[in-house]
C-alpha cells in the first residue's frame, strides 16, 4: 500500500470550506473531502477523528481568520475610509454568516465539539470590536448621530454585506452602494 499524500492545513481548510458552501453540513463527508483534497480518509482520520471536530475546528479557524481581519483595518483614516476599509474586508468573509450557521447542526459528539461550541460561541463579540471602533469615529466626527444605537448600525452593516448581488455589480460599485446607503440612507 502506497503512502498518503501529504495536505497542508490550508488545504484541509481550502477544501472544507468549499464543500460545506457546495453542499450543506449534512451532506458533507469525510470521504467528499478527502476525495476534494486527494488523500485517503485515513489521512484525515488521523487528525480529525470525526466530521464534527473538523468541522468546529474549520468554524474556529474561519473565525479566528475573520476577527483578525477585521481588526487590520486603518483606524487612522476619516470614518469615510475606514468604513471602505472595512466593508472591503467584511466582503471577503461574506460566507462566514452561513457557515457559522451550520453550527446548530453539529452534533456535541465529544467534549472537543462541546468546547470548541463554546469557543466559537464567545469569539462572536471579537467581530463587532472593530466595527465599534468605526462607528465610533463616526460619530466622532459627526458623520452619525450620538444617539443612533450602535449594535443596530453593525446589525445593519453586516446584513448589508450578506445580502446577495444578484445584478451581478462589479464589486466595486457594489460595496459603493452600500457604503452610500450606510452614509446617506435613501434619502436624496
Amino acid at each position: 500500500m502506497g503512502r498518503d499524500k501529504k495536505f497542508s492545513e490550508q488545504d484541509l481548510w481550502h477544501h472544507t470550506h468549499q464543500l460545506l458552501l457546495s453542499v450543506g453540513y449534512q451532506g458533507f463527508t469525510m470521504s467528499l473531502l478527502a476525495q476534494s483534497i486527494g488523500v485517503s480518509r485515513a489521512a484525515i482520520y488521523k487528525q480529525y477523528p470525526n466530521k464534527e471536530e473538523l468541522i468546529i475546528q474549520f468554524m474556529v479557524w474561519q473565525m479566528e481568520k475573520s476577527i483578525e481581519n477585521l481588526s487590520n483595518v486603518n483606524f487612522s483614516q476619516s470614518f469615510e475610509q475606514q468604513l471602505e476599509d472595512l466593508l472591503v474586508r467584511m466582503f471577503d468573509m461574506r460566507d462566514l454568516h452561513q457557515i457559522l450557521g451550520f453550527t446548530s447542526q453539529i452534533n456535541d459528539v465529544s467534549l472537543v465539539v462541546k468546547q470548541k461550541k463554546e469557543v466559537l460561541n464567545n469569539m462572536h463579540g471579537g467581530l463587532y470590536i472593530p466595527l465599534q471602533q468605526v462607528i465610533k469615529q463616526g460619530k466622532e466626527e459627526g458623520i452619525i448621530a450620538e444617539d443612533r444605537n450602535d449594535f443596530i448600525l453593525l446589525s445593519f452593516i453586516f446584513q448589508l454585506i450578506d445580502m446577495p448581488n444578484h445584478l451581478n455589480m462589479p464589486i466595486e460599485s457594489f460595496l459603493k452602494e452600500i457604503q452610500l446607503l450606510i452614509l446617506h440612507g435613501i434619502s436624496k
